[in-house]
């Protein structure tokens, strides 16, 4: 299909997913790094390989640190997320948006959001129970509630109708364009 003229917002759009790609990647590389070098120091630590000191020194940095496996998470979802909107504009560039695959892409991106909810709320139940029967403090973090937020599961929602209306419609163009 011919690449049809764009607007700025569409181009600027394009222009600030591509930086916010990018972008995660450098955090989520340095996240891996990290969370792979608190993992070694955390087992040298746990076997005694570390002085004294720097073993004490230490505690305070991983604590901290522990919970740099949900960020891992939540980056992966966000690339996932931004990822499938960079696919939904390049179509939207190309002139043609109203193609079945970006339903998928829609129905993707509620998964994604989804799946970042119940990874939070299990981060959460293990943070209470850490701090609850182990007394353990994890980066100053203390829980006395569940937070339920209700806006991400209503954008799922969301999210996944207008997959749907997007599929739909796309399945109604196509039978158009056969029939004239």
């Amino acid at each position: 299909m011919e690449e049809t003229k764009t607007g700025p917002m569409i181009g600027g759009l394009k222009w600030l997913l591509d930086i916010i790609w990018y972008l995660l990647w450098a955090v989520l590389t340095v996240s891996a790094v990290t969370v792979l070098l608190a993992t070694v120091l955390f087992g040298a630590q746990l076997f005694g390989w570390l002085p004294g000191g720097v073993a004490t020194s230490l505690m305070g940095a991983v604590d901290r640190i522990i919970m740099l496996p949900l960020l891992v998470a939540e980056i992966v979802t966000l690339l996932v997320i931004v990822h499938r909107l960079r696919l939904i504009v390049r179509t939207l560039i190309s002139g043609d948006p109203f193609v079945p695959e970006n339903a998928g892409h829609l129905r993707i991106i509620a998964i994604a959001i989804g799946l970042y909810q119940i990874v939070r709320y299990a981060a959460q139940g293990l943070v209470a129970i850490s701090l609850a029967v182990f007394g353990f403090r994890i980066g100053g973090v203390e829980l006395t509630h569940f937070d339920l937020n209700l806006g991400p599961w209503f954008a799922v929602a969301a999210l996944l109708v207008l997959s749907e209306v997007l599929r739909e419609g796309a399945r109604m163009r196509q039978e158009q364009k056969l029939t004239i």
